[in-house]
């Protein structure tokens, strides 16, 4: 079943309507069965670099999902975040939260609804992973980036070689200041399932 949340399912969705279908299955449960069932990670690793590399201001989360990332920036200091997410659901769970200034639905794989130079930075944690996001959508944050600011994102290992993410960031850095990369775990040492060692890298970007 296709549609039944769970991480395998989710690394084998193709399409943005395949993610749309699972997503609103899992949004009420996915805090527990993924984040914390999982001991995932990744959230806490792509908020400590953004702040780390100096990130500031308004900033957008994209694949939002239900808030994690968020919750882990402002734990870190005072931002104010806009959410971005293809699941009307699961936005409408990270909007309970209230920790989110304003939350809008996209498709990361046509064009974020925002204009050119509009946020000082962007964030996102688990978006680009197998059956989501590939590198041309880099090309979208990097456009809603003001001048001078910053883009922290993660990017499943193994997604980032099959999709060839260097040729990307290569091709970006003719109009960026410069990129710099970090693998890191995905999930805790005491994690049990079959992903368990999967790896990441968080790749920030100064535009």
């Amino acid at each position: 079943m296709k549609n039944k949340p769970s991480l395998q399912n989710a690394y084998d969705l193709k399409s943005p309507d395949d993610n749309i279908e699972l997503y609103s299955v899992w949004a009420e449960t996915y805090d527990n069965d993924f984040v914390e069932d999982m001991q995932y990670k990744l959230h806490f690793a792509v908020a400590e670099e953004f702040v780390l590399h100096g990130g500031n201001g308004l900033v957008l989360d994209v694949g939002a999902g239900t808030g994690a990332l968020a919750q882990a920036l402002l734990q870190r200091g005072n931002f104010s975040i806009e959410a971005t997410d293809i699941s009307k659901k699961m936005l409408e769970v990270a909007e309970s939260k209230n920790i989110y200034d304003r939350s809008f639905l996209s498709d990361l794989t046509k064009e974020i609804p925002a204009n050119n130079d509009f946020y000082d930075g962007v964030v996102s944690s688990g978006t680009f992973t197998h059956g989501h996001v590939g590198p041309r959508a880099i090309d979208e944050l990097v456009r809603v980036t003001k001048p001078g600011g910053l883009i922290t994102i993660s990017v499943n290992e193994k997604h980032w070689i099959a999709f060839d993410f260097a040729s990307e960031v290569e091709k970006l850095s003719q109009h960026t200041r410069n990129s710099i990369l970090k693998k890191i775990s995905i999930y805790g040492d005491k994690s049990t399932h079959e992903h368990k060692d999967d790896k990441a890298i968080i790749l920030t970007i100064k535009v």
